[in-house]
């Protein structure tokens, strides 16, 4: 396992200070989740120079792993603020990992059978900036255990699951695909959705099984409904408001005890000038990463290179205008610290409000030419680890609907 230095960097930078707040904007299938970490108590506590303070919102990385020992599935918890219920987010096993230079690509289903867990999860970590508080990897019948709570499992699938397996019959050891649920809505029990986050079949694309891996967290999440209550047995000193779990499995029935929401990561295959090996191999949308990570998990980010951070509020309530944001901040190379959605409807500036002057002087004219127009200000309410808020305007959306496309030349990155 080969270690990523720039990514220790930004732990390094992300342990100085560089703390990082967010609101779920996602339209999640929780709308009520919109602002929960920013209007949560969590979310307002001050310190001593007044600045609001980030919520608590660990992260655990949960595998599942078939009779082979390969990976099938990718799934991230994030315990919410108030010690239950969370986010899950499923993104693919395939995922292309970080590499250095000219090395060849390779997954992170790979970094598990080549280095185990610590190499899988350190480079799912540098895939999500993110740093978990907890992993784990899961055969089928500890997932069974794990879902245990959640008897009956709604799913739908698109196709049927099928798994291969080699035949015990003559002629032994020729591998059978052999159906084991059909298309359509089913109700599964634990066991039963514990065997489609594992099953695979000879020569399938993963993306082909991302959809049922989805419909079966959809489902727990729809089972668990309002928070299933955790069993005083497994109540531990670990588990109290505040606390970070020691072990996935308490983690995630703290997850469970609480209404969860649910999102799965866009992939994209790699393209074939990428992917030499000719690899089932997939990229993930950075900017979708960072608004979903900066938007439910603000404590486990690892931070961003450099120091300037700002804060976004949008009145928009528009997935697609709240990733055009993202997109260009992260271009001009500012870090995302806080996205919220706000009331509408927008005012027609675009209100770029700063803590210190001096940290974007010069800088104007690169960020009109990516962001549009703007009006400058200073912040009211200081956040730990924002260095500017934008208040986004009708301005901004009729700027990157005639411009859409980024400037082909690179724009010298905001330095504090």
């Amino acid at each position: 396992m080969t270690a990523i230095p720039a990514r220790q960097r930004r732990r390094l930078l992300a342990a100085l200070g560089c703390g990082l707040l967010a609101a779920c904007v996602l339209p999640l299938g929780v709308v009520a989740a919109a602002n929960l970490l920013l209007n949560s108590s969590n979310g307002r506590s001050v310190d001593a120079n007044k600045q609001l303070k980030i919520p608590n919102t660990p992260t655990a990385l949960l595998a599942t792993i078939d009779s082979d020992n390969e990976v099938t599935s990718l799934t991230v918890f994030v315990l919410a603020p108030e010690g239950v219920g969370g986010t899950i987010i499923s993104l693919a096993a395939n995922t292309r990992a970080e590499a250095l230079g000219s090395e060849i690509p390779r997954r992170l289903a790979d970094s598990y059978s080549q280095g185990g867990l610590g190499a899988m999860a350190l480079d799912t970590e540098g895939a999500l900036d993110v740093t978990f508080a907890s992993t784990g990897v899961f055969g089928v019948d500890e997932v069974a255990a794990l879902l245990s709570t959640t008897p009956i499992i709604h799913a739908q699938f698109d196709e049927p699951v099928v798994k291969t397996v080699l035949s015990t019959t003559p002629p032994l050891g020729v591998p059978v695909d052999t159906e084991l649920f059909p298309a359509g809505e089913i109700n599964l029990n634990p066991l039963q959705a514990a065997t489609v986050l594992v099953a695979t079949r000879d020569g399938e694309l993963e993306s082909a099984r991302l959809g049922r891996t989805k419909s079966i967290w959809t489902g727990v999440a729809a089972a668990v409904g309002g928070g299933i209550a955790i069993d005083s047995t497994q109540i531990t000193e670990t588990t109290v408001k505040g606390s970070v779990p020691n072990d996935i499995a308490t983690f995630i029935r703290l997850v469970f005890a609480g209404p969860v929401q649910v999102w799965q990561l866009n992939s994209e295959p790699l393209p074939e000038t990428d992917n030499p090996l000719g690899l089932d191999i997939y990229a993930l949308d950075r900017s979708e990463v960072l608004l979903l990570m900066a938007s439910v998990a603000p404590s486990s980010l690892s931070g961003v290179d450099g120091g300037f951070a700002v804060q976004i509020d949008s009145p928009f309530n528009d997935i697609n205008i709240s990733h055009a944001i993202v997109e260009r901040l992260t271009y001009l190379g500012i870090g995302v610290a806080l996205v919220r959605e706000v009331a509408g409807p927008p005012e027609k500036e675009t209100n770029f409000r700063y803590s210190d002057f001096a940290a974007i002087d010069g800088f104007q004219t690169s960020l009109e030419s990516v962001l549009g127009p703007l009006k400058y200000g200073t912040i009211t309410q200081a956040v730990e680890g924002v260095s500017a808020q934008i208040i986004l305007g009708q301005d901004f959306a009729d700027f990157i609907a005639a411009s859409p496309t980024l400037p082909s030349t690179t724009i010298p990155a905001i330095e504090e």
